[in-house]
C-alpha cells in the first residue's frame, strides 16, 4: 500500500504537478490555498506520519529542517523539529535537543522542490500554500499516529494508540 501511495504521488508530480499549482490525493480539484490536499473518501481518513521511537529518531534523523513532523511511538505524541535544533512535543510542549550529524539521503520525495530534505520522506516546499489535512465529521478507526481535521468539532485530532487527542481547537 505504501508503494502505491508513493507511486501515485510521484506520478502526480512528474506528469501533472508541473502544470498545476496544487497537488491533490483523492481529489482532482485541490483547494487553492493548499500545496498538497489529501482527501479521503469512505472510512479511511487521516494522515499517518512516520512512526519512530525516540531511539530511532535520534539515530536516524540528524539536524532536521524546522517543520519536520514525526509521531514518536515511545511517548505516543506528535513531535516537530523547530529551529533545526529542538524537537517539540506538541501535546506536552516539552523540548529535546536534536541529534547532529548527516542523514543518509534515500527514499525521499519532493513536491515543488528538486532537492528534498534528507530527513524527510515527503518534503513539500511552498512559501504561499499549506497542506490540507484529510477531513471527517467523525473519528475514523484509530491507528497509532494518524491525524486528521474533525469538521464537527473544528479541531485537529491525533490518535495515540489508545485514544484521540485534541491538538488544536
Amino acid at each position: 500500500m505504501k508503494n502505491k501511495i508513493l507511486f501515485l504521488i510521484a506520478f502526480t508530480i512528474l506528469f501533472i504537478g508541473e502544470a498545476k499549482a496544487q497537488i491533490g490525493i483523492g481529489t482532482n480539484t485541490p483547494d487553492a490555498s493548499a500545496a498538497l490536499e489529501i482527501k479521503a473518501n469512505g472510512s479511511a481518513v487521516g494522515l499517518l506520519l512516520p512512526r519512530l521511537t525516540t531511539a530511532q529518531r535520534d539515530a536516524n534523523i540528524k539536524s532536521p529542517s524546522a517543520g519536520l513532523a514525526i509521531y514518536n511511538s515511545t511517548t505516543n505524541t506528535l513531535e516537530l523539529a523547530i529551529s533545526g535544533s529542538l524537537w517539540i512535543n506538541v501535546i506536552y510542549a516539552t523540548t529535546n535537543a536534536v541529534a547532529s550529524g548527516t542523514t543518509s539521503s534515500t527514499g525521499k520525495l519532493g513536491i515543488r522542490t528538486t532537492s528534498p530534505d534528507a530527513n524527510a520522506v515527503l518534503d513539500i516546499n511552498s512559501t504561499t500554500k499549506g497542506v490540507l489535512l484529510p477531513r471527517s465529521s467523525t473519528d475514523p478507526t484509530g491507528v497509532e499516529g494518524i491525524m486528521y481535521y474533525n469538521t464537527t468539532a473544528d479541531m485537529v485530532k491525533l490518535y495515540n494508540g489508545t485514544r484521540w487527542i485534541e491538538l488544536i481547537n
